[in-house]
């Protein structure tokens, strides 16, 4: 079933433009050039009409945007990629904040985990870990994002032996309703890590995830679909 559409007036529109004096990233309104571009998603037969569009820069946008909808009497849903943008439904008085621009990887091989950001896609991730003869859990395709698929619970090629993505997190940086910035993990707000891991985006904005990697002791090339494919043993 296709996804309900909006129509946003003009009035409505100047408002959600307000945002543009607060943030260091972008804003697209119905009115600009860009707008269908914008609004789209990596999903194509998904036509998602909000009240504007959000390119965070940084985790400090996310909580300009949070604080911006709340008081406005606004709803914001994010995105990463689009991949399963069919089933978000209306986006009715809503916010589309898009996290494609956070794209920061930090591996660290002496405690083999990486820390990344919302809009990183699993090929960065791989690429990088391997630099350092590690492999992530990643999916079996090159161009999800990680944070989305980890919160969904992350079932990859490595699942029977390591389990799903989202077992191997180690922290979660995030932006909650009431426009906190938060990093859960098992001592730090231990239910709301129990809570993201596997149950989605619903308990707030992510900005950033941290999680454990394996060791990959050699690897050489196999046939496949993906253009970063590799044979490894672990």
């Amino acid at each position: 079933m296709a996804t309900p559409t909006l129509t946003v007036t003009t009035e409505e529109a100047a408002g959600v433009g307000v945002l543009r004096d607060l943030l260091d990233g972008e804003v697209v309104t119905p009115g600009d050039p860009d707008w269908d571009a914008a609004r789209g998603a990596w999903n194509l037969a998904a036509d998602q009409r909000p009240a504007a569009v959000v390119f965070a820069e940084s985790a400090a946008d996310v909580v300009a945007v949070v604080d911006f909808a709340r008081e406005n009497g606004l709803h914001v849903t994010t995105q990463g990629t689009g991949h399963f943008a069919m089933t978000l439904g209306s986006f009715a008085d809503t916010i589309l904040l898009k996290t494609s621009r956070l794209r920061g990887v930090e591996i660290d091989p002496e405690t083999r985990t990486a820390r990344v950001e919302a809009g990183v896609l699993w090929e960065e991730v791989s690429l990088a870990a391997a630099e350092h003869g590690l492999a992530a859990l990643a999916g079996s395709s090159p161009d999800v994002g990680v944070v989305g698929y980890t919160l969904g619970g992350g079932l990859g090629w490595l699942a029977r032996r390591y389990g799903l993505a989202a077992n191997s997190v180690v922290a979660v940086e995030l932006v909650t309703a009431d426009g906190r910035r938060v990093r859960a993990d098992r001592d730090n707000e231990p239910d709301l890590f129990w809570a993201v891991r596997g149950g989605g985006g619903s308990f707030g904005i992510v900005t950033a995830i941290e999680f454990a990697s394996t060791r990959c002791r050699r690897s050489t090339p196999a046939r496949s679909s993906s253009p970063s494919s590799a044979r490894a043993r672990f």
